[in-house]
């Protein structure tokens, strides 16, 4: 149950959820029961923190309710930005202004989630991770660390566009470390970019990418390889 605090104007706060002395809190947020707050965190004006789930008549999404949510220590979160219940967000992760974080999602150390950016249940995100802003990763995808997306990025999971059989899983995108996905590209179900592998704005990936190469255009396709010497130094 919310109850008002004076602990910041406008703040609503559930029950069990313990505010360590130096977290900073703008106006007009909520905290719904039982979220953990690291040490350090800021929460921005207007933030929703540990939303409970709610899910269409028609949604096969798994129905349990979810553990509360965690935010790990020097977590920043942005103005109107909405975070779920059963996320966990690791150390010193940035959500953008406005962005959105579905449940059992996990984003890893240092990671930065650009504004508008929305980060569909049970992805996976590394550490390190920079998305930038208006980006749509969505379900069961898998970012590995220090991987780059671009502005404006999709990802999708259903290559039956929403007509797949019962039983029949969603397949996210596999964006293994360090690769690098450029501004407006597209992914389709289930693709894997491999580690090091750079796409080019405005691709759309239909199949998977090898480590190490550059591909780019509609559909996407391997154009070279990458130089050893493009690659950062260990």
């Amino acid at each position: 149950m919310l109850r008002a605090s004076d602990r910041a104007p406008g703040l609503a706060l559930g029950d069990d959820v313990v505010l360590p002395h130096d977290v900073q809190i703008g106006a007009n947020v909520v905290i719904h029961d039982g979220t953990t707050i690291g040490a350090g965190v800021r929460i921005q004006d207007g933030a929703v923190v540990g939303k409970p789930v709610a899910l269409g008549s028609r949604s096969r999404a798994r129905r349990e309710e979810p553990p509360p949510l965690v935010v790990g220590d020097g977590v920043t979160i942005g103005a109107g930005a909405v975070v779920l219940a059963g996320a966990a967000l690791g150390k010193r992760v940035l959500i953008g202004d406005q962005a959105y974080v579905r449940e059992r999602s996990a984003i890893g150390d240092d990671t930065i989630v650009g504004r508008g950016t929305s980060i569909e249940n049970d992805a996976v995100i590394g550490a390190r991770v920079r998305i930038q802003t208006d980006c749509y990763i969505t379900a069961f995808s898998e970012v590995e660390d220090e991987a780059f997306v671009g502005p404006g990025v999709c990802t999708t999971n259903d290559v039956t566009a929403g007509r797949r059989g019962r039983g029949e899983p969603l397949r996210g995108p596999h964006l293994r470390r360090a690769c690098r996905i450029g501004g407006g590209a597209v992914l389709l179900p289930d693709v894997t970019v491999g580690e090091e592998a750079f796409v080019g704005a405005g691709s759309v990936v239909t199949r998977d990418v090898p480590p190490r190469t550059v591909a780019f255009g509609n559909p996407a396709r391997h154009v070279r390889d990458i130089a050893p010497e493009e690659l950062p130094a260990p």
